[in-house]
Formats: structure tokens, C-alpha cells, sequence
């Protein structure tokens, strides 16, 4: 009971003060710029420069008439106007080692026929296709907008043939994929991949691109977040004294602390509320996000606590938190690029966190992981709370 007064008593404070309306201040300004700042489905931005032989032309008009048709394809009526610097690179033949130089010392603008690939359901755009006149054009604008050209032509055995200009920093299984993408023998291969046997890990279900954002919000804006504002709690109370003060009163250091947490896991469910219901409705498992939101909300807190038990001032201890909230945020490069993704980033707190928020979010993801990462986390902040009240309580002076 003792330990519910003291927070009843810590909430009406914090409603009083700054760093309360703060957060939820943020949580706002996060929802506006999910609701009308990002686009659930955008169009793509995936930009291809093809160079077409005079062979292709009756093959590609015939091709590009039934894209536009099925409604895949549109064809704009203006060119994009294309300025090239002057340029001076190396070229490479992967196949037969031969190393060839360029120098292109003058300016020169282009004038390029333009497509966009549609996707006919949505009409969303998927992708920009320029199209070039010569090769050394094609050479020039991969290099200077570090893009990947391919050139097309009627080889003397009848068959297509693909050239493509890459970059050089491409993964071996990229440029593997590139050749068996054109494989003479392509249907083998895909009488092969049927054949294999599939098992689903859990479900198949995907975030549109504002959902996805949803969970970086709540990681970094929400659970991290209470470092940050349980420490400047704790420094308000050190100011004014209200830390000494328990050595006279009836309160527990540990009382005292766990009121913190429990008033920051109040105001990030608040926040995380006004983010997630406009923009997620009735999909997220509610019940084991909350949950999560307070295990983990409790663990980082915890962390704040002990950390603003080493010193006496807010500015004394921004260094270490300034320094600690960036090597939190680095996850968020395997989030958002899964090709990213080394062993030892698994061991930062806010990788768990991260895939944890983005489970609960689907809704119908596999729980497994969440109770799991839910276990380290309570684990992890129970430690951190008693050596915070360890920490705290030899600091008491009268």
C-alpha cells in the first residue's frame, strides 16, 4: 500500500511538471508525421538505365504495347532531361578480366525516353526505367548515379543477351543471382524450386511502410526513452532534496524507486497508445503489448536509475547517456536493412526489443521470441534495481 501512495503521490507531481506532457507531446508529433507524412504503400524509387540493340526494337515495342495494356506499364509523353558530368572511371569485364579506361572531360545533357512500371491493382509505382542511346551514355550514368545498367541485344544464336554494368561493391550472391536469373535452362530450375519442400516459420503477414515505423517509434521513443526521463526526475528530486529527505521518512529507497518506474511505464503506455491505436486499429495483441511495454519500460528505467546514481548533476551525466542512447539506436540498421544483420548485434538490448514490438504489432506472429525477450528483460531489470537501491542508499546523507 505504502508503495501505491508514494506513486499516486509521484503521478501527481510529474502531471504537474514538464517532462510528463513532454513525451506525450512527441507521441503527437510522431502520429502526424505517421498519418500524413509517410505513405502506407510509396512509390518506389528504383531507378534502371537499359540500353536496348537495334535488334530488340520490334521485340520490345510488341513487349511494352501489352505491359501498357494489362495497365504495368506507362509510357510519358515528355523526356527526363539528364545532365552528365565529366567523368573519369575504370570498367572491368568479370568474365574476361579486360580492364578498360574512360575519360569523359566535357558536360553533356540527355534527353531520356521514360517508363514507370505500375503495379495495376494500386497503381503504385514500382520502378523508372530510362532508356539510353549509346553504351558509353549507359557507362556514364551507372557510374555517376552508382546504379546498375543493363544492356540488351539479339545474340547470333537467336537468343537474348544481357549485359549488365554493376558497381563492384555487389555481394557474390547478387551477381550469382544475375546469372541465373538468365539461364538457359531457367525452367529446370524452377521445376526444381517446386519440388522443394516449404515449411512456414511462423506467419507470412507484412507491415505496410507507415506500420513499419511504428515499432522504431516505440523502441526508441518509448521504452529508451525512459532513460532519459526517469534520470531527469531523479535530478529534480536531488535538487530540491527529496532524496536526503527518505533518510527521516517511512518510505524505502526501494519504494521510492520503483514509484519512478511505475510513473514512466505509465506515461509510455500513454504515449505509445496515442502512436499505436490511430495507426495499427485492432491488429496488435494489445494485452502482451502492454506487457512488454512495462517489461521493457521497467528494464531501461532501471538502467536510468543506476546511472543517475553516479552523479550529482543532469549535465555531469549526459555523456554517458547521450553516448549509451546511440549505440542503442544501431539495431535499427538490421531493422530496417535485414541484409545487415552481424552476430554481435544481437547482443544489444534494443535488438530484442526491436523485433519484439514488430511480433506483437502483426498480431500473428510466433509469442515465443516476446516471452523469451520478455524474460531477459525483467531478469536484466530486477538486477539493475537492486544495485540502483544498493547505489542510492549509500549516497543518503542528512
Amino acid at each position: 500500500m505504502k508503495l501505491l501512495t508514494v506513486y499516486a503521490k509521484e503521478m501527481k507531481i510529474a502531471a504537474r511538471g514538464f517532462y510528463f506532457y513532454i513525451e506525450l507531446f512527441v507521441a503527437v508529433i510522431m502520429l502526424i508525421i505517421l498519418l500524413f507524412g509517410i505513405s502506407e504503400n510509396p512509390d518506389s524509387r528504383m531507378k534502371e538505365f537499359l540500353l536496348y540493340d537495334d535488334s530488340m526494337d520490334a521485340v520490345i515495342g510488341s513487349f511494352e504495347a501489352q505491359r501498357v495494356k494489362e495497365g504495368k506499364l506507362v509510357i510519358l509523353e515528355e523526356p527526363t532531361e539528364w545532365v552528365l558530368k565529366p567523368a573519369k572511371f575504370t570498367l572491368t569485364n568479370r568474365d574476361t578480366g579486360v580492364v578498360t579506361d574512360y575519360d569523359f572531360p566535357e558536360e553533356k545533357t540527355l534527353l531520356l525516353e521514360t517508363r514507370h512500371s505500375v503495379d495495376p491493382e494500386t497503381g503504385r509505382v514500382e520502378g523508372t526505367q530510362y532508356l539510353l542511346d549509346t553504351i558509353e551514355d549507359l557507362y556514364r550514368i551507372a557510374y555517376q548515379e552508382r546504379a546498375i545498367g543493363a544492356v540488351l541485344s539479339f545474340g547470333n544464336d537467336g537468343r537474348v543477351h544481357y549485359e549488365y554494368v554493376n558497381q563492384g561493391y555487389e555481394t557474390d550472391r547478387l551477381i550469382d543471382a544475375m546469372y541465373i536469373l538468365h539461364n538457359e535452362n531457367l525452367t529446370v530450375l524452377e521445376a526444381q524450386a517446386e519440388r522443394q519442400q516449404v515449411r512456414e516459420l511462423g506467419s507470412t503477414d507484412r507491415l505496410n511502410n507507415r506500420e513499419n515505423l511504428v515499432p522504431a517509434f516505440l523502441a526508441f521513443a518509448g521504452s529508451l526513452m525512459g532513460i532519459f526521463i526517469v534520470v531527469a526526475y531523479v535530478y529534480l528530486d536531488k535538487d530540491e532534496g527529496v532524496i536526503n529527505a527518505l533518510v527521516v521518512t517511512p518510505v524505502k529507497m526501494m519504494s521510492y524507486l520503483l514509484s519512478k518506474i511505475m510513473v514512466i511505464c505509465t506515461t509510455i503506455i500513454l504515449s505509445s497508445a496515442i502512436i499505436v491505436i490511430p495507426v495499427m486499429g485492432a491488429g496488435p495483441n494489445y494485452p502482451v503489448l502492454i506487457l512488454y511495454l512495462i517489461i521493457t519500460s521497467f528494464a531501461f528505467s532501471a538502467a536510468g536509475l543506476l546511472i543517475s546514481s553516479f552523479f550529482d548533476t543532469l549535465s555531469k551525466a549526459f555523456g554517458i547517456l547521450y553516448g549509451l542512447m546511440i549505440a542503442l539506436m544501431i539495431p535499427g540498421f538490421s531493422y530496417y536493412i535485414p541484409s545487415f544483420d552481424p552476430l554481435w548485434l544481437r547482443f544489444f538490448p534494443s535488438y530484442p526489443l526491436l523485433q519484439g514490438f514488430r511480433d506483437l504489432l502483426l498480431g500473428s506472429g510466433d509469442l515465443t521470441y516476446v516471452w523469451v525477450a520478455s524474460a531477459g528483460f525483467l531478469i536484466g531489470g530486477v538486477l539493475l534495481l537492486w544495485l540502483s537501491d544498493i547505489r542510492f542508499r549509500k549516497s543518503l546523507r542528512i
